[in-house]
C-alpha cells in the first residue's frame, strides 16, 4: 500500500448564508440553537470527512498515521501517561474506569470538548448494570443521568404494499431508559478529575500521527484554533475518534467498515402529545419505525424516545442502512433537510415546537467474511474502541450499548494487559467487543436496504415478515436481538418461522447476498454454534492468585470468548 503523510486540503466552510441556500430547511430548523452555526458546521465537517475518505482511492493512497519512525526531533515531550485516548466519548468511559478503578494515568484529549457527544443514548437497565460492574458508576450516580424509562417499546413497519401485513411488534427491556449522555459523560470526567492520577483532559486537539517506539508510543496532536503541534507519550494509544478514523482506515487497508448508518435527527419540545400514531407518547419507546417504501435507493427509518418528560423533550431520529460504496446519497445535511421535510408526517408539532440539541453521526457496521473477526482493531501499542472498532450488530443503529455491554472486559483485559506488558498487536487484537453472534446478525441487517433491482416495498414486506414470526415465538427472543445475545437456537427458530410464513425469505437471501457472501454468513452462524457448544463443555477455572500476569491476560482472554 502506497502511503501520504500529509493531511487531505479541507474544502473552505461555507457561511450561513450559503447553509441557507443549500439547506434552507436545516437552517430554519435549528433557528432556536444559541450556536447554531457551530452545530451547522460540525455536521458540514462530518460531511467532508465522509466524502473525503469515500472519494479517495482507499487501496491505493492511504495517510499514514500509524508510524514505526521516530517522533519529530523538534517537538519536546509535553506529557508522559500510561494510557492515551483520541476522542472524548465512548473513549472517556473506557478512560474513567481505567483512571478510577484501576488507578492508570491517562491523558483523554478531543477535536471538540471532551464528554460532549452529537449522539443521544438509550440503553436498559440491565445494561446500564455493566457500569456498575466494571467499577465506573454506583447506581445513586447512574440514576441521576436517568430520565426517562418506558412501559415497553415497539417496531412497526410501513405495510401498506405489503403482501404481509404485521401489527406493532411490542418488546420490553430494550432500549427503554433514556439517558442524559452528557450528564453522564460529566460524571466520567469529574471520575478522571478526582482519580489522583494525574490524568489529563483536553479539548481543541486533533490527532495527527502515533510513532509505535519500542518502549512507548508518541502521539502527535495539533491544537485546533493555533496549529501549534504538540507531542505526548505513553505506554499505550486507545483510538476512539468514530466511524471515519484514519488509524482504522491504515490497519485495514482502506476497508475499515463495510457498512454504515448516516443518521440524523433532534431533541425537540413541543410535540402534540397523545395516543395516535403520529402523536409522542412519553410512556413508550419506538425502537424503528418505517412510515414509507423505499426511494433513492434507501429504506428511511424513524426512532422515536422520549426523554425528560418535566421539560417536554422528545428525540427523533431518521437514518437508513446502506453499504459504503453504494449510490444512495449518505450526506447528513440533505439527510438533515429530508428529515425536517418529512418529520411532521411522523409526529405532529405544536405551535411552540423547537429544537433543543441536533442528533447526527454515521453508525459503522462491519460484513465479516470468515470464520472469526476479520477487521484488524489493534497494532503494537495501538488499540481501536468503540465505533472505531465497529464491531457491534448494526441492528442496533449504536455503539453505546455495545461499548456499555462490553465494558468490563474491555477494561478488565486492558489492565491485565499493561500489568503484563503484553501491549503488541497479537495480545490487544483479543481485546475488542467481537462476538460470533454480532457476526450473523449483521448479514440479517442487510435486509434493510433495497437492492438496485428491488421494488420499492420489498424491505417492509421481507422485514413484516421477519416481525410476523417473531409475534409467535418467545418475547425473550425479541429482546435477544436487539442486544447482540441472540442465541444459535433462537436465531434458527425465527429464521424457520419467517421462512413459513414467507417462502420468498430465500430469495431475498441470494439477492442480498450472492453466493459469497451467503456462505460465509452461513459460516458466522456456524461459527456462533460453535462458540456457544464450547461454552456448554467448558469448565471455567478461577485463576490462581499467584499466576504471573501474562498467564493472568491469557487466562481471562479465553474466559471472556466464552
Amino acid at each position: 500500500m502506497r502511503v501520504i503523510t500529509q493531511k487531505n486540503e479541507k474544502r473552505h466552510t461555507p457561511d450561513l448564508g450559503e447553509l441557507r441556500r443549500r439547506f434552507p430547511l436545516t437552517v430554519a430548523g435549528f433557528a432556536h440553537l444559541a450556536n447554531r452555526e457551530a452545530w451547522l458546521n460540525r455536521v458540514w465537517e462530518l460531511d467532508e470527512r465522509w466524502q473525503q475518505t469515500t472519494e479517495t482511492d482507499t487501496h491505493n493512497l492511504q495517510e499514514e498515521v500509524i508510524s514505526k519512525n521516530a517522533p519529530p526531533s523538534n517537538l519536546s515531550i509535553e506529557g508522559e501517561f500510561e494510557i492515551i485516548y483520541a476522542g472524548g466519548t465512548l473513549g472517556l468511559l473506557h478512560a474513567a474506569v481505567m483512571a478510577s478503578h484501576y488507578k492508570h494515568q491517562v491523558l483523554v484529549f478531543d477535536a471538540h470538548t471532551v464528554g460532549k457527544t452529537h449522539r443521544d443514548w438509550n440503553i436498559s437497565d440491565e445494561e446500564l448494570i455493566e457500569f456498575e460492574r466494571a467499577g465506573l458508576f454506583t447506581k445513586e450516580e447512574i440514576e441521576a443521568a436517568v430520565v426517562n424509562r418506558y412501559n415497553s417499546g415497539f417496531v412497526k413497519f410501513h405495510d401498506a404494499n405489503s403482501q404481509l401485513k404485521a401489527p406493532p411488534l411490542w418488546i420490553d427491556n430494550v432500549l427503554d431508559v433514556a439517558v442524559d449522555s452528557d450528564n453522564l459523560l460529566t460524571l466520567a470526567t469529574n471520575k478522571i478529575k478526582t482519580s489522583e492520577t494525574k490524568s489529563a483532559l483536553i479539548d481543541g486537539l486533533l490527532f495527527i500521527r502515533a510513532y509505535i517506539q519500542k518502549e512507548k508510543v508518541f502521539v502527535e496532536v495539533e491544537e485546533k484554533k493555533t496549529g501549534h503541534r504538540k507531542l505526548f507519550s505513553a505506554r499505550l494509544f486507545v483510538d476512539a475518534t468514530g466511524t471515519n478514523s484514519p488509524v482504522s482506515r491504515q490497519l485495514n487497508d482502506g476497508n475499515s467498515i463495510t457498512h454504515v448508518c448516516p443518521t440524523v435527527g433532534t431533541v425537540a419540545k413541543g410535540f402534540v402529545h397523545g395516543k395516535e400514531a403520529n402523536e409522542v407518547d412519553f410512556s413508550v419507546g419506538e425502537i424503528l419505525v418505517s412510515t414509507e417504501d423505499a426511494s433513492d435507493n434507501r429504506q428511511l427509518i424513524w426512532e422515536g424516545f422520549a426523554g425528560s418528560k418535566a421539560h417536554d423533550q422528545y428525540t427523533t431520529y431518521l437514518f437508513f442502512y446502506d453499504a459504503i460504496d453504494s449510490s444512495a446519497d449518505k450526506s447528513l445535511l440533505n439527510l438533515f433537510e429530508r428529515y425536517f421535510e418529512t418529520l411532521s408526517s411522523y409526529k405532529k408539532q405544536g405551535a411552540n415546537w423547537c429544537v433543543v440539541k441536533p442528533v447526527f453521526g454515521f453508525i459503522p457496521c462491519v460484513h465479516h467474511n470468515g470464520w472469526a473477526n476479520q477487521k484488524q482493531t489493534a497494532d503494537d501499542r495501538v488499540m481501536l474502541i468503540g465505533d472505531v472498532a465497529g464491531l457491534s450488530s448494526p441492528l442496533t443503529f449504536c455503539g453505546f450499548g455495545s461499548h456499555v455491554r462490553n465494558l468490563k472486559r474491555l477494561t478488565h483485559l486492558t489492565d491485565l494487559a499493561l500489568k503484563a506488558d503484553m501491549l503488541d498487536v497479537n495480545a490487544l487484537s483479543q481485546i475488542n467487543a467481537y462476538e460470533p453472534r454480532v457476526a450473523q446478525m449483521s448479514s440479517l441487517a442487510e435486509f434493510m436496504r433495497p437492492t438496485p433491482k428491488s421494488k420499492p416495498s420489498v424491505v417492509n414486506e421481507t422485514m413484516n415478515a421477519v416481525m410476523t414470526a417473531l409475534h409467535s415465538l418467545d418475547e425473550n427472543i425479541r429482546c435477544e436481538l436487539f442486544q447482540d445475545r441472540m442465541t444459535f437456537d433462537a436465531f434458527k427458530s425465527m429464521l424457520t418461522r419467517t421462512a413459513k410464513v414467507y417462502p420468498k425469505i430465500f430469495a431475498r437471501v441470494r439477492e442480498h447476498l450472492g453466493a459469497k457472501k451467503t456462505f460465509w454468513w452461513l459460516a458466522n452462524i456456524a461459527e456462533s454454534f460453535l462458540a456457544e457448544h464450547r461454552i456448554k463443555k467448558s469448565q471455567i477455572k478461577t485463576p490462581d492468585q499467584h499466576e504471573n500476569a501474562k498467564k493472568e491476560f491469557e487466562h481471562y482472554a479465553r474466559l471472556y470468548k466464552q
